[in-house]
């Protein structure tokens, strides 16, 4: 099984202080594993930056146990909003691939989109996905031939699903180069469309 994958962190108007990890592991013996994190905390780099490094220990330490079990600490850890964190809750978006299996859990205002050879859907209306407290979950298989991307709502807002389709669809993702071109040219089609709010995205196609 191949993975190509594609990331966006652009500034806008202000720096652009999310958190974004895309990450291969390489198992022997068994499927590999593709880690997603996307971490949206606004003016808080700090908190992003933890998000982050806790999500790939987590994951990188017990790839072997319950991968489910695994990100709820990750979520209930980060789940409350207080004094550490400010008035706001973070938005946390976290897929993990293994061969064509995928689990995700995300809260806020990120978005996450499955896309296949002749479309693109919402990844949790269409999976109807889990809610537990203060976010949603859910595990599924991917058709052969698709691309998982997480975004924040400044990549999403200003694009139609059927130009992101365009864009990253399977046939369109037959390298790592050509999906970052693709990925790019979204974000100068956003620029030009007047977004001026930070992006950040990251895109896995799986084939």
């Amino acid at each position: 099984m191949d993975y190509y994958a594609a990331t966006l962190r652009e500034p806008g108007e202000k720096l652009n202080n999310d958190g974004l990890l895309v990450k291969g592991i390489h198992l022997k013996d068994r499927s590999d594993l593709v880690v997603m994190v996307l971490s949206s905390c606004g003016a808080n780099k700090k908190l992003s930056d933890r998000i982050i490094r806790n999500a790939e220990k987590l994951i990188h330490k017990g790839y072997d146990k319950d991968v489910p079990a695994l990100l709820q600490r990750l979520f209930k850890k980060f789940g409350h909003s207080g004094f550490l964190f400010g008035k706001r809750t973070p938005d946390i978006t976290v897929l993990v691939m293994k061969g064509i299996n995928y689990y995700a859990m995300n809260r806020g205002c990120n978005r996450v989109m499955r896309i296949g050879r002749l479309g693109a859907t919402d990844l949790f209306e269409e999976d109807d996905g889990i809610l537990h407290g203060q976010y949603y979950y859910l595990e599924g298989r991917l058709p052969e031939g698709s691309t998982l991307i997480a975004a924040n709502s400044a990549f999403f807002e200003r694009q139609r699903d059927t130009e992101i389709h365009r864009r990253l669809c399977p046939q369109m993702c037959v390298g790592n180069n050509e999906m970052q071109k693709n990925i790019e040219y979204l974000r100068s089609q956003l620029w030009s469309r007047g977004e001026k709010r930070p992006v950040t995205a990251a895109a896995v196609c799986v084939k």
